[in-house]
């Protein structure tokens, strides 16, 4: 399965908690579960929301690897792809929302986390053509 195709470089982990730390609405972030492929999170937000976020570097993430995941992480709020080269399809991002679950590439993570609601599920980047 595509979740396993690539591994989540302990570099990758280390970025991802201090890009988190900078942001203003992080009060603290747990690491609480790692392994060669995947990290999961407790990310403590300054209004009192506390997110489980899985983080994995996966090339595509398909709705299938979404359904994959929540059936091991069923409190899981995020699902984030941590690769400037990974995405997620469309019906990943779909099917996630149908679940309450966000599912961003970095960048939009760090913009959606701002947002409650559907407009944290619903955040997005378009990609630009430069």
């Amino acid at each position: 399965m595509s979740l396993t195709s690539r591994r989540l470089l302990k570099t990758a982990i280390i970025f991802f908690e201090k890009v988190m730390m900078e942001h203003e609405k992080v009060e603290k972030i747990d690491l609480v579960e790692e392994d060669d492929y995947k990290a999961v999170f407790e990310i403590y937000l300054a209004d009192g929301r506390i997110l489980v976020t899985y983080i994995g570097d996966v090339y595509v993430l398909t709705a299938a690897d979404v359904r994959e995941i929540v059936s091991e992480y069923e409190v899981v709020d995020c699902i984030v792809v941590v690769s400037n080269w990974d995405e997620y399809t469309s019906e990943a991002k779909e099917i996630a929302k149908t679940m309450g679950i966000g599912v961003f590439k970095l960048k939009e993570f760090m913009k959606a986390i701002n947002y409650n609601g559907k407009k944290f599920l619903d955040t997005y980047i378009e990609k630009t053509i430069e």
